[in-house]
């Protein structure tokens, strides 16, 4: 069985009941960083003048959005407070007001992948990419799939390494069968694996082979500058793209995490070792 992560035990989640999260908290707004099914995501700072920019994600609780966005906040508060890694982006706190709920977390300055997309040194790609490997791997090893990777969802810190966020989507598999109801797996549509656009709504997919395609098409956009559409046969694009500055090595994995067969792409595990190659 698969299903969002449902993480209470090991949540913790304040209830402000009336009060307002950014007053309680003594928080100015600074400006909207981005929007999306769920809410607004805001650049905040300290009323006080003293402290570090913060990112809050606000998922709304009105009526007509409430089911999804409170599920999607408690899965991303869940995940991020029961298994946190040095590149998956850290919960700072959560909580819930009268008709929001909010996720604190670092604001990233330097931005996401997207505004690196377009033939990027290949060795400072093949970095990135072992950096998000390993935040998959660490979401694997505890039979979570991220559900959503792509570029938007990749941050990049004053270390230069990326950092894997955006857990809303995640799913929990929770038998041995390491396989989720398709209409519940891909996230966003361009980063679909074939299996994904090929399935029944109904049909069971391995989602954690998907999470690994999915890493693929990122790495692809990255290398290429070529923005990621639907059903792109990407392995025949790789192939005959011989300008691409590519190791054997490079080109090799590229490959491999864009193999069509479910079966025959690797696991994250693999793509942690895989990316180690030059």
């Amino acid at each position: 069985m698969a299903e969002s992560v449902n993480s209470e035990n090991s949540t913790t989640v304040y209830d402000l009941e009336g009060e307002d999260f950014f007053e309680r908290f003594n928080l100015k707004r600074v400006k909207a960083l981005g929007k999306g099914m769920a809410g607004e995501v805001f650049l905040v700072k300290p009323k006080s003048g003293s402290g570090r920019m913060l990112a809050v994600k606000k998922f709304s609780l009105l009526e007509d959005v409430r089911e999804r966005s409170m599920r999607q906040f408690s899965t991303e508060a869940g995940v991020m407070q029961a298994v946190p890694h040095h590149h998956l982006v850290p919960c700072i706190m959560a909580a819930r007001c009268h008709d929001y709920a909010a996720i604190a977390m670092p604001y990233y300055a330097r931005g996401d992948l997207v505004e690196l997309c377009g033939r990027q040194n290949p060795r400072r790609v093949n970095r990135y990419m072992s950096h998000v490997a390993r935040a998959v791997e660490h979401l694997h090893k505890h039979n979570i799939a991220h559900n959503d990777i792509k570029l938007e969802n990749v941050f990049v810190d004053r270390s230069d390494r990326a950092i894997l966020g955006d857990l809303g989507l995640a799913l929990e598999v929770k038998d041995d069968s390491k396989t989720a109801i398709a209409g519940l797996v891909g996230g966003t549509r361009n980063y679909w694996a074939p299996e994904i656009l090929e399935a029944d709504t109904h049909a069971r997919i391995d989602p954690f082979k998907s999470d690994v395609y999915a890493m693929g098409v990122m790495y692809w956009s990255l290398v290429s500058g070529e923005n990621p559409e639907t059903g792109t046969d990407f392995v025949g694009r790789l192939r005959a793209a011989q300008d691409l500055d590519l190791s054997p090595s490079q080109r090799s994995a590229l490959e491999r995490l864009l193999e069509p067969n479910p079966l025959e792409r690797p696991a994250a595990s693999e793509v942690v070792k895989m990316m180690k190659m030059k």
